[in-house]
């Protein structure tokens, strides 16, 4: 019987769990511009607000190929690639298709493209996925529906999203 096992460096093993405890970023922060003055998006603030100093997101991969995704995304969003950072989610996402996390992630990135519709949607299929109990992750995803919504000009679907993350944020 051979007992050799494969075994992971600490640097792979790193790779393979993830904790993510604000790494939700700034990427969503929005300004608006009045009289020179530089303004934050109230709901963009709060969600900057709540990942940072709330920090509650926490997100486990045991899949190494998903962490290296993750991982490159994260580089690639970092550095204002979007596109890359979206290609490299999605092939996480093709792996494993009911990871909440990933959803959210990639309505962020969707936000930021301004393709708000389809950010909708991801946080919308990341809501159906995530567990009742994760309400940091459904809250997030509240505040990001409510930003697409705004985007669409659906003020009204907005102002309920809003409600909602008010809801779960208490």
């Amino acid at each position: 019987m051979n007992t050799d096992k494969i075994q992971m460096s600490p640097a792979r093993r790193l790779g393979t769990v993830i904790t993510m405890l604000g790494l939700f970023g700034l990427v969503t922060t929005g300004c608006a511009v009045n009289g020179g003055s530089e303004r934050k998006d109230p709901v963009a603030q709060k969600l900057d607000e709540y990942v940072v100093e709330a920090g509650v997101i926490s997100h486990e991969v045991t899949d190494e190929n998903v962490a290296r995704l993750w991982q490159e995304s994260e580089i690639f969003r970092r550095n204002g690639d979007l596109e890359s950072a979206r290609s490299k989610l999605q092939q996480a996402i093709v792996i494993t298709p009911k990871d909440a996390v990933l959803w959210s992630r990639a309505a962020e990135i969707e936000l930021t493209r301004q393709a708000h519709l389809r950010a909708e949607n991801y946080a919308a299929k990341s809501n159906f996925l995530a567990t009742v109990g994760n309400r940091p992750l459904r809250y997030r995803n509240w505040l990001i529906i409510q930003r697409a919504r705004e985007g669409r000009g659906d003020l009204l679907g907005a102002r309920e999203a809003g409600i909602e993350s008010t809801r779960l944020g208490q």
